[in-house]
């Protein structure tokens, strides 16, 4: 497989929404937890997951400074975008308050937003009338919301640092290396500006991490999905990657 890294440009947004005409539904890059909160069986359903989620990601790619989108092509077929990562940089660290709004989505005809803190501004009308209609939207924002506040816990305040938010690999090419490749990208970042990496993992995607230096932090983030329309439990891995240069990893 000839697989190449380069970074997402702004018309890879539109090649992105296609690939509903092109694999069966549900088979995409649309990234957790959105899969979970809005899931799709028919064409029509994963077209509108696809405009509606790639809108707020194109939305974050013109506006978000921190934003560095990557992405892996396979060559082999006609540059098939097979896999995508949103890296973020935070030369002054991460900061809950004024990030969060990237995150979460406000309900469609309401200037309420879904959570009294979300500081997002709400949909047009054009793009709330494309909100899948089961798109469970409070229990979207309650993951997204609980597992960034809780970055605070297990995260250094005001310090520099890189962190994944976002990655996801196509269903036919995973195992295949585009991760690693994203991963690696990151890493490198990382090596390069002598800052941490940062990243919240499911549980069955931590292996892959660890095989690229990065190492548990603490306990399992564990959101529990009650009251928001969710069964059980949602389990993310804190996980950190602390560059070669500082020598001896800090315990964590």
């Amino acid at each position: 497989m000839d697989l190449q890294l380069d970074a997402l440009q702004i018309e890879d947004f539109y090649n992105l929404i296609s690939h509903s005409k092109l694999h069966p539904p549900g088979q995409d890059l649309v990234g957790p937890p959105t899969p979970l909160c809005c899931p799709v069986q028919t064409p029509q359903e994963a077209s509108t997951r696809l405009a509606f989620h790639f809108a707020k990601q194109r939305a974050r790619f013109l506006g978000d400074p921190t934003v560095r989108y990557m992405k892996v092509v396979d060559r082999g077929r006609s540059n098939s975008i097979i896999s995508i990562a949103r890296w973020h940089y935070y030369p002054q660290g991460y900061k809950f308050e004024s990030e969060i709004h990237w995150e979460t989505h406000d309900l469609p005809n309401s200037n309420v937003p879904v959570e009294s803190h979300d500081q997002g501004q709400a949909p047009t009308q054009e793009q709330a009338q494309q909100i899948p209609k089961d798109f469970n939207i409070p229990l979207h924002n309650h993951i997204l919301r609980t597992r960034d506040r809780a970055r605070a816990s297990w995260i250094p305040a005001n310090e520099p640092c890189w962190i994944l938010m976002h990655m996801v690999t196509h269903p036919s090419h995973r195992g295949k290396g585009a991760a690693g490749m994203l991963i690696q990208w990151g890493i490198e970042q990382a090596e390069k500006d002598r800052v941490p990496a940062y990243l919240e993992a499911g549980v069955m995607g931590r292996p892959i991490y660890e095989r690229h230096g990065f190492v548990q932090v603490g306990e399992p983030l564990k959101v529990n999905l009650e009251g928001y329309g969710g069964v059980g439990t949602f389990v993310m891995c804190t996980m950190a990657y602390v560059p070669k240069w500082k020598g001896a990893r800090r315990e964590v």
